[in-house]
Parts: structure tokens; C-alpha cells; sequence
């Protein structure tokens, strides 16, 4: 018996965690110093949440910088609708680094997966001022994290000891500065949201209460579609269908579609509105932002670094205290509370003067153009890489 747990405990030891080489018959971390130069991109690779899409967008910027990568799919039960990446998963090769793409309450089990035998990046998302105390330990089995924003940036310093570095999130661009919204007829306005990245940190329902106040019901130079998915219980989906009962201009819809379909929304509207309480990055008004779109945000979080006076609209807030229960790993935490009242006003006056609106958006993909294309990210990559050559 004592033999047989001596044996027991050797395997439980000696196991492959999930990022090592097929077929190792060691462990990787024995491999140390053997695999491939390049670096390998984990992450939920096949789901259609904005993590997925995150590490797509990172594999496309890797590629960019021609670099050797093999994306690794984690796979999300129930939420695979991406199968854009499908030709490259399988039994890829492995290389010397890694990046994990998630967020950070998943960094436990990130973090078992590990292969010792490569670099160990988190390329992290969370999206409140300090990260949950109880995770600190869990960085130190990392050896680096990369920041997709200045403000996770910020709090990974503040709240970890291993390096970070800057490394913006990519964003897909058209080639060529997309044509201005035209404003005829009424004003397109879009907000959406994923109901499990929690109803309460996305707050659509402000999004409609700005709506109608900068458009008081019965002048309908204005629409809002309020585009939400995911799984929630009955009383955040009931709140929505009331609040849009209410105005006629008001349309809601509220299921999974294909990233084909949820491009044609976004090209049709003239205005993505996000009043969210806190962002990590915020990857939808980035995409509508390099589609030419004027975009109202909150001021507070990862818009802030493409979201500007200059390029867009943000919103005035106040800090207020993450309530009890409101949001995952926020105990003592903070964020913010948009005014719905400045958000109308930015409303209006994209209504008013769509001319300056255009001017602001064309701005805006020049930013990005600068800082967050495939080239601009993969460059920053490939300079981060470059010692383990």
C-alpha cells in the first residue's frame, strides 16, 4: 500500500500540464532551454466572449511580426462559436514563450497549466483599480505580464511584484481611413453587452436612460438597439424589457449571433455608446471606433487610451464603491458612476454637428492605426521577444 501511494504521488508529480509538449515523456520544465524559439498564444480561442476575440487578435499581431506561434485553445463549454482559427489548433508545435490570454480571476487555473520548460507570459485583463488580493501569489508562477491598457498596466504594478510590460491590445483596421457615418435620417445609436460580464459593470440600462433624455419620446430623429447575449437570470433580462418597452425607438436584441452578423450591426449604426462602470480595454468601442463610428464612453478604464476629446466623447463620472455582490473579485474595490445626463449631452451634440463627430472618429482610426494595428502590436512583440533569441 505504501508503495503504491509512493507511485501514486510520483505521477501526480511528474504530470504534463496541458501547455507542455505532446507526446513529452518527461516533464517539459526538464526540456528547459530545448523548445523552439517563438511564442505560443492560450486562450479561449474558439469562443465568441471578448477574451476570445482578445487572443485571436493577438495571434493575428504574432503573425504580423512574423514570428513562430501556435495558438493553443482552452476550451469555454457552450461559448465555441468561433471557428476561425480551427485550421491552425490541433497537435501544434510548442516554443520557448507562452502567452495566456485571460482574465484575472481564471489565473488559478491558468496557472496550472504552465510548462515550465518555456517563458511564462500573462497578457492580463481585469477590469477594477487593484486586483483581489487573494490572487498575488498567484502571479509569482508567471514570469512576466504584458497589459492590453495603461490602466491594467497601472494596477498590475500596484499589485504584483513580476515585470510588466505595455502591450496594446490589437485591433483589426480596414486599410484605409473608413468613410464617415452620413447622419441621414435618424440618428443610429448601439450599445451591447454580455450578460457574463455582468449586467451591472456594462450598465445598458443607463445607455437607455441617456438615450431618452437626449431624445425625449416622440421626437424620433434617433434609434438605440441594444444588442445583449449570454446567460442571466430573469430579473436582469426583465429590467431590459421594461426599461425598452417604454420607447417605440427602443429595439432589443438578445441572443448569440454569428461575428459576421454582429459586424453588419455595428457598420449600420453612426454612434456605439458604452457607459460602463469599469473596462479592462474595451474592445467594442475600439471596433467601432476603427469603423469610423463616433464613440460615447465613460471616461474611466482602458477607453481611456483611445477614447479622447479628440477622437471621441467621454463621459464625465464619479467614483463610487463597487456594491456588495455587483461584481466578482471586487470586495473593497472601486468604479465608476458615468453621468447620464453628460452622456445625452454628447448625444445631442453628435446629433447637432455630425461634421465635428466624423472629424473626431477619423482621428480615432488614426490612432489606432498608430498604436493598436497588427503591425504596431506585433513590432511591441517582437522587441519584448527578441532577448530569448
Amino acid at each position: 500500500m505504501a508503495k503504491q501511494g509512493l507511485i501514486r504521488r510520483m505521477r501526480k508529480w511528474l504530470r504534463v500540464p496541458a501547455n507542455c509538449p505532446p507526446r513529452a515523456v518527461t516533464p517539459c520544465w526538464l526540456h528547459a532551454g530545448r523548445l523552439a524559439f517563438g511564442l505560443d498564444v492560450v486562450g479561449y480561442l474558439r469562443s465568441e466572449i471578448g477574451l476570445g476575440e482578445a487572443a485571436r487578435l493577438i495571434v493575428r499581431a504574432v503573425d504580423a511580426a512574423g514570428l513562430p506561434t501556435s495558438p493553443i485553445d482552452i476550451w469555454l463549454p457552450g461559448r465555441d462559436a468561433d471557428r476561425s482559427l480551427d485550421a491552425r489548433l490541433g497537435q501544434p508545435a510548442r516554443h520557448a514563450a507562452t502567452l495566456t490570454v485571460s482574465g484575472v480571476l481564471s489565473l488559478p487555473d491558468m496557472a496550472a497549466r504552465l510548462c515550465r520548460g518555456a517563458v511564462n507570459i500573462h497578457y492580463t485583463s481585469w477590469e477594477l483599480p487593484r486586483a483581489p488580493e487573494h490572487l498575488r501569489p498567484v502571479f509569482d508562477r508567471f514570469d512576466a505580464c504584458w497589459a492590453p491598457s495603461a490602466f491594467v498596466h497601472d494596477l498590475l504594478v500596484a499589485s504584483q511584484k513580476r515585470p510588466v510590460h505595455l502591450v496594446p491590445q490589437p485591433v483589426a483596421l480596414p486599410d484605409e481611413p473608413p468613410a464617415p457615418p452620413d447622419f441621414r435620417g435618424p440618428l443610429r445609436i448601439l450599445t451591447f453587452f454580455d450578460y457574463e460580464s455582468a449586467m451591472a459593470r456594462k450598465n445598458p440600462l443607463a445607455a437607455i436612460e441617456a438615450f431618452r433624455l437626449a431624445f425625449p419620446a416622440g421626437r424620433e430623429e434617433a434609434r438605440l438597439l441594444v444588442k445583449a447575449r449570454g446567460m442571466s437570470g430573469p430579473q436582469a433580462r426583465a429590467d431590459l424589457a421594461r426599461l425598452a418597452a417604454q420607447d417605440p425607438r427602443i429595439t432589443v436584441v438578445d441572443r448569440t449571433i454569428p461575428r459576421e452578423e454582429m459586424a453588419a450591426l455595428m457598420q449600420a449604426c453612426d454612434v456605439f455608446l458604452s457607459l460602463h462602470r469599469a473596462e479592462g480595454f474595451g474592445l467594442g468601442g475600439a471596433e467601432a471606433l476603427a469603423r469610423g463610428k463616433a464613440v460615447v464612453a465613460t471616461d474611466f478604464g482602458g477607453t481611456r487610451d483611445f477614447i479622447t476629446p479628440e477622437t471621441g466623447y467621454p463621459v464625465e463620472y464619479r467614483i463610487v464603491p463597487v456594491p456588495p455582490g455587483a461584481y466578482p473579485g471586487a470586495d473593497g474595490n472601486h468604479w465608476a458612476e458615468p453621468s447620464v445626463a453628460h452622456a445625452a449631452q454628447m448625444l445631442r451634440d453628435i446629433h447637432g454637428d455630425p461634421a465635428a463627430a466624423a472629424r473626431r472618429a477619423l482621428a480615432g482610426y488614426r490612432l489606432l492605426r498608430r498604436n493598436h494595428s497588427f503591425a504596431a502590436v506585433g513590432a511591441r512583440i517582437a522587441e519584448l521577444m527578441e532577448p530569448l533569441r
